[in-house]
Protein backbone atom coordinates (compact mmCIF):
# COMPACT_ATOMS: atom_id res chain seq x y z
CA UNK A 1 0.00 0.00 0.00
CA UNK A 2 3.07 2.13 0.95
CA UNK A 3 4.24 2.02 -2.59
CA UNK A 4 1.06 2.46 -4.17
CA UNK A 5 0.88 5.69 -2.21
CA UNK A 6 4.37 6.78 -3.89
CA UNK A 7 3.72 5.77 -7.46
CA UNK A 8 0.69 8.04 -7.40
CA UNK A 9 2.37 10.89 -5.72
CA UNK A 10 4.83 10.45 -8.74
CA UNK A 11 1.98 10.11 -11.40
CA UNK A 12 0.33 13.39 -9.64
CA UNK A 13 3.28 15.62 -9.63
CA UNK A 14 4.01 14.65 -13.37
CA UNK A 15 0.81 15.38 -13.85
CA UNK A 16 0.71 18.80 -12.42
CA UNK A 17 4.04 19.50 -14.21
CA UNK A 18 2.72 19.17 -17.21
CA UNK A 19 -0.38 20.52 -16.66
CA UNK A 20 1.17 23.78 -15.30
CA UNK A 21 3.18 24.18 -18.74
CA UNK A 22 0.03 23.89 -20.46
CA UNK A 23 -1.84 26.92 -18.92
CA UNK A 24 1.31 28.82 -19.12
CA UNK A 25 1.29 28.08 -22.76
CA UNK A 26 -2.58 29.57 -23.13
CA UNK A 27 -1.65 32.23 -20.52
CA UNK A 28 1.49 33.46 -21.71
CA UNK A 29 1.20 32.24 -25.84
CA UNK A 30 4.44 33.18 -27.40
CA UNK A 31 3.74 35.89 -30.38
CA UNK A 32 4.63 35.36 -34.12
CA UNK A 33 7.39 38.18 -34.17
CA UNK A 34 9.05 36.72 -31.12
CA UNK A 35 9.24 33.27 -32.93
CA UNK A 36 10.23 34.82 -36.15
CA UNK A 37 13.51 36.79 -34.38
CA UNK A 38 14.31 33.55 -32.11
CA UNK A 39 14.11 31.74 -35.75
CA UNK A 40 16.44 34.51 -37.56
CA UNK A 41 19.09 35.05 -34.43
CA UNK A 42 22.21 33.06 -35.31
CA UNK A 43 24.34 30.53 -32.96
CA UNK A 44 26.37 32.95 -32.68
CA UNK A 45 24.41 35.70 -31.23
CA UNK A 46 22.93 33.54 -29.06
CA UNK A 47 25.64 31.83 -27.94
CA UNK A 48 27.18 35.31 -27.05
CA UNK A 49 23.46 36.49 -25.40
CA UNK A 50 23.57 33.70 -23.42
CA UNK A 51 26.84 33.94 -21.05
CA UNK A 52 26.88 36.69 -18.78
CA UNK A 53 29.35 39.69 -19.41
CA UNK A 54 32.20 40.88 -17.78
CA UNK A 55 31.85 43.49 -15.31
CA UNK A 56 34.76 45.70 -14.86
CA UNK A 57 35.51 47.81 -12.13
CA UNK A 58 38.05 49.38 -9.69
CA UNK A 59 36.18 48.37 -6.49
CA UNK A 60 32.48 46.22 -5.87
CA UNK A 61 31.33 47.02 -2.66
CA UNK A 62 27.89 44.23 -1.61
CA UNK A 63 25.87 45.71 0.86
CA UNK A 64 23.22 44.79 2.50
CA UNK A 65 19.39 46.17 2.65
CA UNK A 66 20.19 48.62 5.61
CA UNK A 67 23.32 50.18 3.85
CA UNK A 68 25.88 48.34 5.63
CA UNK A 69 28.99 46.78 3.68
CA UNK A 70 29.04 43.02 3.44
CA UNK A 71 31.86 42.73 0.93
CA UNK A 72 34.38 44.48 -0.78
CA UNK A 73 36.62 43.60 -3.57
CA UNK A 74 39.06 45.71 -5.12
CA UNK A 75 42.60 44.90 -6.63
CA UNK A 76 44.05 44.30 -3.48
CA UNK A 77 41.86 41.16 -2.59
CA UNK A 78 38.68 40.15 -1.36
CA UNK A 79 37.11 41.34 2.07
CA UNK A 80 33.77 39.99 4.13
CA UNK A 81 32.29 41.84 6.50
CA UNK A 82 30.67 40.81 9.78
CA UNK A 83 28.07 42.17 11.68
CA UNK A 84 30.35 44.19 13.96
CA UNK A 85 31.91 46.30 10.42
CA UNK A 86 35.22 44.43 10.70
CA UNK A 87 36.69 41.87 7.95
CA UNK A 88 36.16 38.43 9.02
CA UNK A 89 37.32 36.71 5.48
CA UNK A 90 40.29 38.68 3.94
CA UNK A 91 41.51 37.27 0.53
CA UNK A 92 44.73 38.97 -0.49
CA UNK A 93 45.77 38.35 -4.29
CA UNK A 94 49.68 40.08 -3.42
CA UNK A 95 50.26 37.23 -1.67
CA UNK A 96 47.67 34.76 -1.91
CA UNK A 97 46.50 33.70 1.17
CA UNK A 98 43.19 33.61 2.71
CA UNK A 99 43.15 34.84 6.55
CA UNK A 100 40.09 34.43 9.14
CA UNK A 101 39.78 36.58 11.92
CA UNK A 102 37.67 36.87 14.83
CA UNK A 103 34.80 39.28 15.72
CA UNK A 104 37.09 42.07 16.94
CA UNK A 105 38.65 41.78 13.41
CA UNK A 106 42.25 40.22 14.61
CA UNK A 107 43.52 37.57 12.20
CA UNK A 108 43.48 33.76 13.90
CA UNK A 109 44.17 31.46 11.08
CA UNK A 110 45.96 32.29 7.55
CA UNK A 111 46.38 29.68 5.03
CA UNK A 112 48.66 30.60 2.44
CA UNK A 113 52.02 31.82 2.62
CA UNK A 114 53.94 31.83 5.66
CA UNK A 115 56.33 33.57 7.17
CA UNK A 116 59.33 31.25 5.67
CA UNK A 117 58.22 31.86 2.20
CA UNK A 118 56.46 28.54 1.94
CA UNK A 119 52.74 27.88 2.31
CA UNK A 120 51.04 26.22 5.21
CA UNK A 121 48.30 27.16 7.27
CA UNK A 122 49.01 29.44 10.37
CA UNK A 123 46.98 29.71 13.46
CA UNK A 124 47.26 32.89 15.40
CA UNK A 125 46.16 33.71 19.26
CA UNK A 126 44.13 36.96 20.33
CA UNK A 127 47.40 39.40 20.16
CA UNK A 128 47.71 38.41 16.21
CA UNK A 129 50.90 36.11 17.26
CA UNK A 130 51.65 33.00 15.59
CA UNK A 131 51.18 29.90 17.95
CA UNK A 132 50.78 26.99 15.30
CA UNK A 133 52.18 26.51 12.01
CA UNK A 134 51.54 23.55 9.44
CA UNK A 135 53.76 23.75 6.14
CA UNK A 136 56.58 21.74 3.85
CA UNK A 137 59.02 21.66 6.95
CA UNK A 138 56.31 20.13 9.87
CA UNK A 139 54.43 20.75 12.52
CA UNK A 140 55.97 24.14 14.59
CA UNK A 141 54.53 25.42 18.25
CA UNK A 142 55.17 28.68 19.61
CA UNK A 143 54.78 30.23 22.85
CA UNK A 144 53.35 33.65 23.76
CA UNK A 145 56.31 35.61 22.81
CA UNK A 146 56.53 34.30 19.28
CA UNK A 147 59.19 32.18 20.15
CA UNK A 148 59.08 28.52 18.59
CA UNK A 149 59.16 25.91 21.41
CA UNK A 150 58.55 22.66 19.62
CA UNK A 151 58.89 20.92 16.39
CA UNK A 152 57.94 18.05 14.54
CA UNK A 153 58.95 17.02 11.14
CA UNK A 154 61.87 17.90 9.14
CA UNK A 155 64.66 18.51 10.83
CA UNK A 156 67.33 20.76 10.55
CA UNK A 157 69.96 17.89 9.54
CA UNK A 158 67.37 16.56 6.90
CA UNK A 159 65.86 13.81 9.23
CA UNK A 160 61.91 13.46 10.56
CA UNK A 161 61.82 14.17 14.15
CA UNK A 162 60.81 15.92 17.21
CA UNK A 163 62.20 18.89 19.27
CA UNK A 164 61.05 20.32 22.14
CA UNK A 165 63.12 23.79 23.94
CA UNK A 166 64.65 23.42 27.02
CA UNK A 167 64.69 26.09 29.73
CA UNK A 168 66.72 28.39 27.75
CA UNK A 169 64.90 28.00 24.59
CA UNK A 170 67.13 26.41 22.92
CA UNK A 171 65.63 23.57 20.58
CA UNK A 172 66.54 20.11 21.64
CA UNK A 173 65.72 16.55 19.67
CA UNK A 174 63.75 14.33 21.94
CA UNK A 175 63.55 11.39 19.34
CA UNK A 176 67.53 11.14 19.01
CA UNK A 177 68.72 7.95 20.37
CA UNK A 178 71.99 8.72 21.90
CA UNK A 179 74.66 7.27 19.98
CA UNK A 180 75.21 2.89 21.54
CA UNK A 181 78.08 2.47 24.22
CA UNK A 182 81.68 0.61 21.71
CA UNK A 183 81.65 -2.70 22.22
CA UNK A 184 85.23 -3.35 24.27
Amino acid sequence: MKRFKSYMMVIGILAASFAGGAVSRWIFPTTPQAHAASKTRSTEDALRWSLSKPVYTRKLNVGDPKGGVTALIDPSGMKLFGSGKKARVRLESSSGSLALADTGGKDRLKLGSTSSGGTGITLLDASGRRRVQIDADGLKIFNSSGREVGSFGFQSDGSVGASVADKSGKLKRIDKDPEPAKAP
